[in-house]
């Protein structure tokens, strides 16, 4: 039960502006998304219900729903394997099967395309060893499904692994003594008992895939993205990208509501005298080198092949005579250091305003505070297209003290990074007691200081993954950084666009690269902090 109860306004305003400043400006797309569809034209309307735009929902959700459903295929049995099983050097495929999280999707939509086009690598082998003159493309639906599935499913091993790694045994127990096999154990007991973790990571993909910008815009699949995109850039009609927009917000929501229907209010916590208990390693047998042969198919696939690429062009440019200097148009330092510029600026920001509103949201629970961490959440529903389109019109609207500047690309970045830098700080402030800051006010130290003194020291792993984590995903982001960067400021990620979009292969390949090089950092740090390292590399 928690000891601290709300406080007087006037006593708590030194946390309560900071949250009520991080919920305005989170909320401020939405309320220009409905602002400016309810001020349009009433044939905007008319508009949105033409066959092709209602293919276009379609789509959209029929991607989201597949890519889903094909991370949690691959997903649930890799994270089974590599916690509970004796499966062979089971740490060294918990570090792969992550890897694919550092690989941005327009990057991978464009190894896809490199990789299996006329000239690319594949094309080079199946010439070489089949005498076949050309490969299939991949463009379309089937190559939005294999790239975003491959890259996204490590979000649900994310969400499940300390869910596998934490749960009861006695309900595994209890089956095995009633003479279920370790599969047919699995599928009654243990899927179960991780379905909200499991719902929790499909609710990432769903809203990650409804948003992805970059690999649906490469492999040409007309989605909520590329629409919204299109009438902002080539129709410049802002209404109708308002609109579909809005559109999308509503399908993102309808997605976060239909994850809390399946999940309900079934409590998963343990209950048992064996929830202490160390977990036992399952001896899967013979199926044992089988399961690592899946585990390296998927590494090759979703890791090895994707970097094999890239090397691949950036040798075969300085095979066709251009050095290193031309295959990058800048210095790519100078990309570097931009993106990291940003990402830091970015984790600056959504780490300081995420301390008060989760504070408040654990410390002083009512009507306000819920309602002030749910607009916080509204980056989750909001695709950074949508996001950024908002913050164009405000800056420019306001005019050059901050449109086209980095402040206000920081901003943008900030509100798409809130939910996932908030849920970290969240999770961790709940399981500090407030009886620490009680008794430090007891001696004499004023709130603020009790607050401070008591909480940060215990909130560091948290601040650290939320930190890392929202750099990852902003050294990956790339619409936000197309509409509004500075025109002089230039990112590892629009230089990666620019020359992808003009099938510019060799010269993408060492931003891809340096991209996916520095994003592992922070990923090594997520790694850490989830305890994968927490066996010998054989096991």
């Amino acid at each position: 039960m928690t000891l601290i109860k709300p406080i007087p306004i006037n006593t708590s305003m030194w946390v309560l502006i900071p949250s009520l400043i991080a919920a305005a400006v989170c909320i401020t797309p939405l309320i220009y998304l409905i602002i400016r569809v309810a001020g349009s034209n009433p044939d905007i309307w008319v508009w949105l219900m033409r066959p092709k735009t209602i293919m276009i929902v379609a789509r959209s959700m029929f991607l989201a729903i597949t890519v889903t459903m094909l991370s949690v295929v691959i997903a649930v049995p890799i994270a089974w394997l590599t916690i509970r099983t004796n499966l062979p050097y089971r740490k060294l495929w918990s570090v792969l099967t992550f890897l694919p999280l550092v690989i941005p999707s327009y990057v991978g939509a464009y190894i896809l395309i490199s990789f299996s086009g006329n000239g690319g690598l594949l094309h080079e082998i199946t010439r070489t060893l089949f005498g076949v003159g050309r490969a299939p493309a991949m463009y379309g639906y089937y190559g939005s499904l294999l790239t975003l599935s491959l890259l996204n499913y490590p979000y649900i091993i994310l969400t499940i692994r300390s869910n596998l790694s934490n749960m009861d045994v006695s309900g595994e127990e209890t089956a095995r003594m009633m003479g279920l096999s370790h599969l047919q154990t699995l599928i009654k007991v243990t899927i179960p008992s991780i379905k909200p973790a499991i719902l929790s990571g499909s609710l990432l993909v769903s809203l990650y895939t409804l948003s992805d910008f970059g690999a649906v815009s490469l492999l040409r699949y007309k989605t909520f993205t590329w629409s919204i995109y299109n009438q902002y850039e080539a129709g410049f009609d802002r209404n109708a990208a308002a609109l579909l927009s809005l559109t999308l917000f509503i399908v993102a929501t309808g997605f976060m509501c239909f994850e809390l229907l399946v999940r309900g209010n079934k409590r998963y916590y343990k209950n048992s005298s064996s929830s202490s208990k160390k977990l036992p390693s399952i001896d899967i047998g013979k199926w044992r080198w089988p399961a690592a042969g899946v585990c390296a198919l998927v590494s090759l696939i979703s890791v090895a092949i994707p970097i094999c690429v890239l090397l691949y062009w950036v040798l075969r440019g300085l095979y066709h005579g251009e050095t290193v200097s031309i295959l990058a148009a800048e210095p790519n330092h100078v990309l570097a250091l931009n993106s990291i510029i940003l990402s830091v600026l970015t984790a600056t920001v959504v780490v300081t305003l995420s301390l008060p509103v989760g504070y408040l949201a654990i410390r002083h629970s009512g009507f306000l505070t819920t309602a002030i961490e749910k607009m916080c959440y509204t980056g989750y529903a909001l695709p950074s297209i949508a996001v950024s389109l908002a913050l164009v019109f405000f800056g420019s609207k306001i005019g050059s003290p901050i449109y086209q500047t980095l402040p206000l690309l920081v901003v943008a970045c900030a509100v798409l990074c809130m939910p996932t830098g908030l849920s970290a700080i969240r999770s961790s402030m709940t399981q500090i007691s407030p009886r620490y800051e009680e008794s430090s006010m007891t001696l004499g130290k004023s709130r603020i200081k009790s607050v401070i003194a008591t909480n940060m020291p215990l909130l560091k792993s948290g601040l650290t993954m939320a930190a890392a984590t929202v750099f990852l995903i902003t050294m990956k982001e790339l619409p936000a950084v197309l509409l509004l960067a500075p025109l002089d400021f230039h990112t590892l990620t629009t230089a990666i666009w620019s020359f992808t979009s003009e099938a510019f292969f060799a010269r993408a390949a060492i931003p891809s690269l340096l991209l996916i090089l520095l994003s592992s950092i922070p990923l090594t740090i997520i790694v850490l902090k989830n305890n994968i390292f927490n066996t010998s590399w054989g096991e």
